[in-house]
């Protein structure tokens, strides 16, 4: 089978694409046909060995796919042929890919592959801080920091369904108008203006209940001096580069709380919570609250240039690899 292998850490242009033998499920474990797989900027941190964690090579990276059962072990109920959205740890970016039982989430088959592959990881994220780590509450306002991003537009989407208004924070042009297409209540560049200031006049001065931030570096500290008395800032990821450090005074006198998002450590330890949540999501598909459109879509023999745009910030929306 064709697979994305990591033989060396390093710039993403170094994967190859080479032929592998395919994997043989446990006893616990599920054999997926993967026909789509969400690209994510952590997997441009692993390649690069940039991650929280560090793989050794060689690996294969991605962790969300969508496909169809191939084969099941002894202590698994699935039946082949299911259409199922699969969470591995790594080498989603297979035409196989052995996924243990529980990270596996059956789906409607009329919800295509493609769209399918989309949802875990940004739609997961983003619905898991707003609902379980933020308690976010119909009515308040969210700063949402790299807007355009995959974390980001999936943020706008699920605001919207929960009755929160966004103020969307982009970098150019090109990603304040895609942002716009998404329904952004409000956009500010942060190329241009002053983070803190723009979000207080389009608060009245009162600041934001809550900040979704994948972004880290210095427009930390500024999103978090924008935030409301009793405000929440969600640290999701660090795509600039850079672990912030700001002063935590701040958390004093405004009465803000900090909240770290690690949504895939989360999978591992609360399953029910997991398969609720994706209850909810697919449901918000299914009755056109929600609607998934990946804004770029590549073959596997495109992933290293699909994971250098990510590297060089220039992915917008999500991304997948078709198979």
């Amino acid at each position: 089978m064709k697979s994305v292998v990591c033989t060396k850490l390093g710039d993403p242009k170094l994967l190859e694409i080479k032929e592998v033998k395919k994997p043989t499920p446990s006893k616990e474990e599920v054999l997926i046909k993967v026909e789509a797989a969400g690209i994510n900027f952590p997997d441009a941190l692993l390649v690069q060995g940039k991650y929280q964690v560090v793989l050794d090579p060689p690996f294969t990276p991605g962790n969300e796919i969508c496909g169809l059962i191939d084969e099941v072990g002894e202590k698994v109920d699935f039946e082949i042929g299911t259409k199922v959205i699969g969470l591995p740890e790594i080498g989603g970016f297979s035409e196989y890919v052995a996924i243990n039982k529980n990270l596996v989430i059956p789906i409607n088959s009329s919800l295509s592959s493609v769209e399918a592959a989309s949802l875990p990881i940004n739609y997961g994220t983003s619905y898991y801080a707003l609902k379980r780590r933020a308690n976010i509450k119909k009515g308040e306002t969210i700063l949402v920091l790299g807007a355009a991003g995959g974390i980001g537009t999936a943020t706008i989407q699920l605001a919207k369904i929960l009755g929160v208004k966004t103020i969307c924070a982009v970098s150019d042009q090109e990603k304040e108008e895609y942002v716009k297409t998404l329904g952004a209540d409000e956009v500010i560049r942060y190329d241009k203006f002053d983070l803190k200031d723009e979000v207080k006049k389009l608060t009245n001065g009162n600041g934001v209940d809550v900040v979704m931030d994948p972004v880290g570096g210095n427009v930390t500290e500024q999103a978090l001096r924008a935030t409301a008395w009793n405000g929440r800032l969600l640290v999701v990821g660090f795509t600039d580069g850079n672990i912030p450090k700001v002063p935590l005074n701040l958390t004093l006198v405004k009465g803000v709380s900090i909240i770290g998002v690690w949504w895939g450590r989360w999978t591992m330890t609360s399953p029910n919570e997991l398969y609720e949540d994706f209850k909810e999501l697919l449901n918000f598909i299914e009755n056109d609250s929600l609607k998934i459109v990946p804004n770029k879509i590549y073959s596997i023999n495109d992933v290293p240039e699909a994971l250098e745009r990510f590297v060089n910030r220039k992915n917008i929306g999500k991304s997948v690899v078709k198979f």
